[in-house]
């Protein structure tokens, strides 16, 4: 009988050894899945395709309200800034940390812009010579 409680004892150790071993390796298991479920949803380019309406604030009047156009063209975005004065075309754009950065030569002058998308509304900045002008807009819904 002493023996019997012996093999008991050492086959209830490996179960609960065995268990614990399952337990350790689910938690890992766990722990991966929700790394990849946080970087499932990553925020990139296709966030700032579209067209938006924007307002920025303390400017001349005719840099004032406009439409930025922004596509993905042979593998890059692309943007162009349209004005009451004309269109604009923005160069070194880029996006980094959910942010859109490009700048604009307005009249010989480099402003450069950011903006941050969040839904169907952007926001951010543009700055130049003059100082720092805040930016807001939506996106433009154009009938189909």
């Amino acid at each position: 009988m002493g023996n019997f409680k012996g093999i008991i004892k050492i086959g209830f150790l490996v179960c609960t050894m065995l268990m614990g071993f399952s337990a350790m390796a689910n938690a890992d298991v766990n722990q991966l899945d929700v790394g990849v479920v946080n970087d499932a949803n990553p925020f990139g380019e296709e966030n700032f395709i579209g067209n938006w309406k924007y307002s920025a604030e303390n400017v001349p009047y005719e840099y004032a309200r406009g439409i930025l156009f922004i596509s993905k063209k042979e593998g890059s975005l692309k943007v162009l800034v349209a004005l009451p004065g004309g269109e604009r075309k923005a160069d070194d754009v880029k996006v980094k940390d959910n942010t859109l950065t490009f700048s604009l030569n307005l009249e010989g002058q480099l402003v450069s812009v950011s903006i941050t998308v969040e839904g169907d509304k952007i926001s951010g900045k543009a700055s130049s010579e003059d100082g720092i002008f805040k930016l807001s807009g939506e996106r433009r819904l154009d009938p189909e």
